[in-house]
């Protein structure tokens, strides 16, 4: 049993596992998108969306600002919502770590936006008191940060970071009992998490014998890839940059480790699948994987990726969809208020987000239900494989569970000493 300190302290480093590379400064820049609003008559609905789109995330972000861009011009195209067009304001961080409370100060009382949708700054942290105290919601974003499991005014479109690493070990379970952990050498935080990862671990009868950290400027992972076979683990994840978990899957097969590569982050690209030393790999996944053709969401999301963006390549991904997940789910929100006859405010939208019971956007995400005053705990995850060189669904558009009473043990120590 961890002890409730530990705990605390670890569920929040946990989530610095999916941070990489945020660091130095730049200037917030802004942009309003889509461009042509005049073609619809109605009063525009002002949304905006926080995030580092450019800089050193740009690879993982970069994606996602052009995937809600086509949303909502795909929106305006089609007639806006109840003849409203949607003003989508951008304000892109860069590098700038700590600019995300200047941000939403910036669309709040300047903009004055109904809502922030999309929303992908790993410091939200930094703001979400100050958007909870306006009322205005956060609709959707990277549903791993810290407030969509802890703030009521948060309202994810997909998993939370908790239930995704119990995801990961519960995969990590399917091929054994022993698993490695690798973390980044970066940030001491890392470091952090381990007693997080071991405590799940054990709670579910998997054992942890190489819990080691990894540099992104190392030469080589012979090292600890040695350790990961020496241990006899049949599974290891790499929480680390994209780049990385690449490199170092490439050292251990060299090596002769036969471990199945897992994650639980995110980070998968198109450039994934056709690397050998990933073959086999799993992946628990906070939305609809990217790749899916079978629901009406997954189908809705590859044509608006075939229309607007034919291009976007390697920048599709995971955070891309999730993406798309938010516009959709503001969407839904924005209409039934709009068929309530409400003005469409960000307290319409709220209620609007309460009445959701069980939703899933077409597939899009696991089942979301809303309760006001209620931080929710999206704990239902999808699966996403590699084999044969291509991205699979191995249990199609279904979703696996952590336990509620696991994930809202740790989340309620957060913050607590």
């Amino acid at each position: 049993m961890l002890r409730k300190r530990v705990v605390a302290s670890a569920a929040v480093a946990f989530v610095v596992l999916f941070i990489t590379g945020a660091c130095g400064s730049s200037s917030t820049s802004s942009t309003s998108s889509p461009k042509a609003l005049s073609t619809l008559k109605g009063t525009p609905i002002k949304i905006g969306s926080i995030g580092s789109f450019s800089g050193s995330q740009a690879s993982s972000e970069g994606g996602s600002v052009e995937v809600l861009k086509a949303w909502a011009q795909s929106v305006n195209d089609g007639g806006g919502i109840a003849g409203h067009p949607v003003d989508l304001v951008i304000k892109d961080l860069g590098n700038n770590v700590t600019g995300g409370l200047a941000a939403a100060k910036e669309l709040v009382q300047r903009e004055k936006v109904v809502a922030i949708v999309g929303e992908q700054d790993n410091a939200d942290t930094t703001w979400a008191s100050y958007i909870a105290s306006t009322g205005v919601p956060v609709i959707g974003g990277l549903p791993i940060n810290i407030p969509f499991a802890t703030n009521a005014d948060f309202f994810p479109a997909g998993t939370n970071a908790f239930a995704l690493l119990y995801g990961e070990l519960a995969l990590a379970k399917q091929v054994g009992n022993k698993f490695g952990f690798l973390y980044c050498a970066e940030a001491p935080q890392c470091a952090s998490s381990v007693p997080l990862v071991k405590g799940i671990a054990s709670a579910i009868g998997v054992q942890v014998p190489v819990a080691s950290k990894v540099s992104a400027t190392a030469p080589d992972y012979t090292g600890v890839c040695q350790q990961l076979k020496d241990a006899g683990v049949q599974s290891y994840s790499v929480a680390s940059a994209s780049a990385v978990v690449i490199r170092v899957s490439r050292a251990c097969s060299q090596l002769g480790l036969k471990a199945e590569p897992l994650s639980d982050d995110g980070t998968p690209s198109p450039a994934w699948a056709t690397e050998p030393s990933l073959d086999g790999a799993r992946f628990a996944e906070a939305a609809l994987p990217f790749i899916d053709t079978t629901t009406p969401g997954g189908q809705a999301y590859q044509a608006l990726l075939a229309k607007y963006l034919p291009k976007l390549g390697n920048s599709n991904g995971p955070a891309s969809l999730y993406a798309f997940a938010a516009g959709r789910l503001f969407e839904k929100a924005a209409r039934s208020a709009a068929t309530a006859g409400s003005d469409i405010t960000a307290s319409s939208l709220k209620t609007a987000l309460y009445g959701l019971k069980g939703e899933t956007l077409d597939g899009l995400t696991p089942p979301l239900t809303f309760t006001q005053g209620k931080a929710p705990l999206v704990n239902c995850y999808f699966t996403m494989g590699i084999d044969g060189g291509k991205f699979t669904q191995p249990n199609g558009s279904k979703t696996t569970c952590a336990p509620d009473a696991l994930v809202a043990g740790i989340v309620s120590q957060i913050g607590k000493s």
